[in-house]
């Protein structure tokens, strides 16, 4: 195995997770490469888009259905802005504890694991917590390729 530090192998594993639901559901991503408003990624559809925040754990806090995630409160407040004109997403993608097992590839294709999942940021209030706000995502709100879909629709109005 490599030498990339396991934070980067995380980072760039997620949004690879994210790029083939997208791919797949017909949408464009676009990398933020500087991440100035809490958008490391934007996903398009000709003028239509959402922006979104991503993040990879290999040991979430879970609570009942949920998933809890603590973001910096820099990156909470520009997400939750009430000004946004464009929706923003939370995406968190579980990967298992050994590196190793985050991808499989056979003759059947290439699976990733373990999950992702998503919480709008858009719909809730910016915070006065001074470095962290914990924001709970459900763990019925999957990443897959219908709910990208679902996303994409709703910022168009359409769902």
């Amino acid at each position: 195995m490599g030498n990339l530090d396991i934070s980067a192998s995380k980072e760039w594993f997620s949004v690879a997770y994210v790029q083939a639901l997208a791919y797949s559901a017909g949408y464009a991503v676009m990398l933020v490469h500087v991440d100035h408003f809490g958008v490391d990624l934007e996903i398009r559809d000709r003028a239509f888009r959402v922006d979104v925040q991503m993040k990879c754990t290999e040991g979430p806090a879970i609570e009942n259905d949920y998933l809890s995630y603590d973001l910096d409160v820099r990156t909470y407040n520009l997400l939750s802005d009430p000004e946004r004109n464009v929706p923003a997403y939370l995406f968190v993608v579980e990967v298992p504890g050994d590196r190793a097992d985050w991808a499989n590839c056979s003759q059947e294709g290439l699976h990733l694991r373990k999950c992702g999942y998503f919480g709008k940021m858009s719909t809730l209030r910016p915070t006065q917590n001074r470095s962290t706000k914990s924001v709970r995502l459900d763990r019925a709100n999957r990443l897959t390729v219908r709910s990208l879909d679902r996303l994409m629709k709703e910022s168009r109005g359409m769902a």
